[in-house]
């Protein structure tokens, strides 16, 4: 992973984001409705968010809860004057990246919204945050399983490293953490054009994948065969999301 493109492209992003990204929106929605229906109430008091962005998940999650220490984590440090509106002794932001530099203390509950698909060693962090969990502490996170954006892969092979459900399962089970909850949905999202689809991955900052940028003939190419795979009966192209909800539970050691 390129962590400075991905920087530089969710930055960039942010004007556009809450607009555009609706079904991370969706996504952040529905995991608070599953960390209030799920976890104690004792899950709530000190809490780390790992890519917390424009704060679309931080913001539904305060409806329902008001941790006694909240700290925010993005890559992005532009993201703090998108939460300023949230931040005070309780809830702090920093930015960096979490695969590198870990917060001091535990925590009753780490979770991550839509992240952990952009990090280098996903399954490392979960041992970094069974380290970094209390006893009775929760790792909850939503990521994207292996039919996220397969229109994209099956065309031009421009796609995250995506993995069925059954393998984040299996490998929290072998790092010390209990299933709590896992789940998956599809959802599918129309455009006119496929001009619009690429349109929409840039206004919600999902192009940090690779820097090269296509010829003329690239683009006419892929225009014509993402048309000719994924136009609907009524003249619409297709957008595949595969959002995975998961809450595990540290195992006592």
């Amino acid at each position: 992973m390129d962590k400075h493109l991905i920087h530089e492209r969710f930055a960039r992003a942010i004007p556009t984001y809450d607009r555009h990204a609706v079904v991370q929106r969706h996504i952040a929605c529905r995991m608070a409705e599953l960390l209030d229906e799920h976890l104690p109430s004792s899950a709530h008091r000190r809490v780390w968010e790992i890519g917390c962005g424009t704060g679309l998940f931080t913001r539904a999650y305060l409806k329902q809860h008001t941790p006694d220490d909240y700290l925010l984590n993005d890559l992005c440090p532009e993201m703090e004057r998108m939460l300023a509106d949230l931040l005070n002794e309780r809830t702090r932001f920093t930015a960096g990246d979490a695969e590198q530099t870990a917060p001091d203390g535990l925590f009753s509950l780490i979770t991550s919204c839509s992240s952990l698909q952009w990090f280098e060693e996903p399954l490392r962090f979960l041992e970094t945050c069974h380290a970094h969990l209390n006893r009775d502490g929760y790792l909850a996170f939503t990521l994207f399983g292996e039919d996220n954006f397969h229109e994209l892969r099956d065309i031009a092979n421009a796609s995250l490293p995506y993995h069925p459900l059954g393998y984040w399962l299996e490998a929290a089970t072998q790092r010390g953490y209990r299933p709590a909850l896992a789940e998956e949905e599809h959802t599918t999202l129309t455009f006119s054009s496929p001009k619009d689809v690429l349109q929409h991955l840039k206004q919600t900052g999902v192009t940090g994948i690779r820097r090269e940028t296509w010829t003329k003939g690239q683009l006419i190419d892929f225009i014509a065969d993402y048309a000719r795979l994924f136009t609907t009966p009524d003249g619409q192209v297709t957008l595949t999301y595969h959002p995975i909800y998961i809450i595990l539970k540290r195992q006592q050691t």
